[in-house]
């Protein structure tokens, strides 16, 4: 990873993320059907009031309200002149206030403010309209804003999906070298949305250079740690949890996490016995969850920490978004050229084979239309859910087959910068 996007713990074991922040909003006169994100510009005090709350309580890190302030989201309630980085750079301030005010009076705490990133609740082609790089222009945007309000990180939160993780990260290391936490949410059986594994999730961002990989939201903590916990066994970088208030119910037509504060606390101590570093709540979390959090944490960390199964080198690993391989002499491949009328058919007609990976030559392609094969690679990876590998010598064609491979790819070349976090093989 590079240094400079190291998180740093302070001499800490562990860091203290925040509770919910909408439920919050909502108990203190948010109405349904407004925008948040213009609700909380006109009402500041009340998100300075929840974040110190969430300061008291513990928290190291504060979460600027931006969740969903990216261009998509706020197309209906940007005022004449306005834009996303402006509208970002506003909410930002507010929690940089916040640290600065709280540090000022107890200099010697570990706050930080991290700027957040989410889905814009649109699909990426081909199964949506949405394209890649217009994502990463949207990410960018937010970044830009709350880069120019100071914040220390950034998280990219309650993603559901690999390749919009993906974005976001690529949207924040173009603009900075500050420090990115990745959290994903999980269906019920334990994938993404978009079918993902946390374990290729973690494989593919780790080798991009993320600070810290996680899950949030999704379930409460017994589920969560179930999830995360056997990744503590092999992660390359710091582990999160953030979990619910328990799973929702419906009462009297309200939505009700219904775990209390003290059970919450008592149910991470799995997670903090694994050795996971972030912790923090989701939906239906209060400052008081966050406090008893803080207190087992005070209390358990130290403790007998569990055995876990031996580091499993995963330096020579390459991954889809689906599925993972080991590079290794054992391997079988396919090699497919890289012509841009039969590429499709051809990694289809693979995939009753008995190739661990496929190998697309473009060294023997002679098609320069760059855009023309990252659409064809997003509709193969699509279809298609065996580990990629790219034989190809051009530096500015590999970059962008890269950009758009939402898994960790490996690559045949001569070329010395392989970016993406990409790896080098030889087949």
């Amino acid at each position: 990873m590079n240094d400079s996007m190291a998180l740093n713990l302070h001499g800490k074991n562990w860091l203290l993320l925040d509770g919910a922040t909408g439920t919050q909003l909502h108990q203190y006169g948010l109405p349904a059907g407004v925008s948040p994100e213009r609700w909380v510009l006109d009402h500041p005090d009340i998100l300075i009031q929840i974040q110190l709350a969430y300061l008291e309580a513990g928290s190291n890190i504060l979460l600027a309200f931006t969740f969903g302030a990216n261009r998509i989201k706020l197309s209906r309630s940007l005022s004449s002149g306005e834009s996303a980085t402006g509208v970002n750079k506003m909410l930002a301030s507010i929690s940089v206030r916040v640290k600065e005010a709280w540090l000022s009076e107890h200099p010697d705490d570990v706050i930080l403010v991290a700027g957040e990133l989410a889905p814009t609740g649109q699909f990426l082609e081909p199964a949506g309209t949405l394209s890649f790089d217009d994502l990463v222009e949207i990410y960018q945007e937010q970044v830009r804003g709350q880069l120019e309000a100071g914040v220390d990180l950034f998280v990219a939160e309650t993603m559901m999906d690999l390749a919009q993780t993906r974005a976001a990260v690529i949207a924040v290391q173009s603009e900075c070298s500050l420090p990115i936490i990745t959290s994903l949410t999980l269906e019920q059986n334990g994938r993404t949305l978009g079918g993902q594994r946390p374990e290729e999730c973690l494989l593919t961002l780790s080798s991009m250079g993320v600070s810290a990989f996680g899950l949030n939201c999704s379930a409460g903590p017994e589920q969560l740690s179930d999830w995360i916990i056997p990744l503590a066994a092999w992660s390359p970088v710091p582990l999160l949890i953030k979990p619910n208030a328990g799973l929702p119910r419906l009462i009297d037509g309200r939505t009700v996490f219904p775990m209390n504060p003290a059970d919450f606390a008592e149910a991470m101590k799995p997670a903090i016995s694994a050795g996971l570093s972030l912790f923090g709540g989701c939906c239906g979390t209060e400052p008081g969850h966050i406090a008893h959090l803080r207190d087992v944490l005070d209390q358990c960390w130290g403790e007998q920490i569990e055995k876990t199964l031996p580091h499993q080198n995963r330096d020579q690993w390459i991954a889809s978004s689906r599925q993972s391989l080991i590079i290794d002499k054992t391997n079988t491949y396919s090699v497919i050229p890289a012509d841009p009328d039969s590429l499709l058919d051809r990694c289809l007609d693979e995939m009753d084979t008995s190739a661990d990976a496929l190998i697309i030559d473009f060294d023997e392609a002679h098609c320069d239309k760059t855009g023309l094969y990252s659409g064809l690679l997003e509709e193969i990876q699509l279809m298609v859910p065996l580990p990629l590998i790219f034989r190809c010598h051009d530096e500015s064609l590999l970059a962008e087959i890269l950009k758009h491979y939402h898994g960790r790819a490996g690559v045949e070349t001569s070329l010395n910068n392989i970016p993406y976090g990409a790896l080098r093989v030889s087949c």
